[in-house]
């Protein structure tokens, strides 16, 4: 039986309009493995762990090389949602995707809903906003080193970030009221 030669006329490449989403990968990176004889796998961001999180991986036989994390947010159909509430509604909405930013994940909605009906927020108000932003945005920090520890197995790395985290969700409750 004779073997036949086919081409993929199929372009490699995704299509532009996701480039942005994603972190690129380093051409170096992938050069370097080519050379070193090893393989570069994409795991995520839909894998079996918390599903937040892709990963560049170079791995030379079963040995892991290199990992370079790319955290992001899942899509989650907020905006569907949306369109059937009153702006107030929305507020809950738009803090769920991230767990622990939510301070900045709903400051921005509720910015331009400001913007909108030019509301004039107290200076009072804008400095508790800035401190609350801040302390989800090092919580999301904690979070991630937190996660990325139990990606690669090592459970105290877990333990440490999040017992830290735990000290961040206590004053974010004593100045808002609400746990995160």
């Amino acid at each position: 039986m004779e073997e036949k030669e086919f081409a993929l006329d199929v372009p490699v490449q995704p299509p532009k309009e996701y480039e942005s989403l994603f972190l690129p990968l380093p051409p170096e990176f992938v050069e370097d493995a080519y050379r070193k004889d090893e393989f570069v796998i994409l795991v995520g961001p839909q894998h079996p762990g918390s599903g937040h999180m892709r990963l560049i991986v170079r791995v030379k036989g079963d040995v892991i090389t290199e990992v370079i994390p790319d955290p992001g947010d899942v899509h989650r159909a907020i905006e569907k949602l949306a369109e059937t509430k009153l702006f107030v509604q929305n507020i809950p909405l738009v803090e769920r995707p991230a767990i622990m930013d939510c301070a900045n994940m709903s400051l921005g909605y509720v910015r331009a809903i400001e913007k909108a009906m030019d509301i004039e927020v107290p200076p009072r108000a804008k400095y508790i906003r800035t401190i609350l932003a801040e302390l989800c945005r090092i919580g999301t920090h904690l979070y991630d080193a937190g996660i990325l520890s139990v990606f690669i197995g090592h459970t105290t790395g877990f333990m440490w970030p999040f017992g830290l985290r735990e000290y961040i969700c206590e004053a974010i409750c004593r100045i808002s009221g609400a746990r995160v």
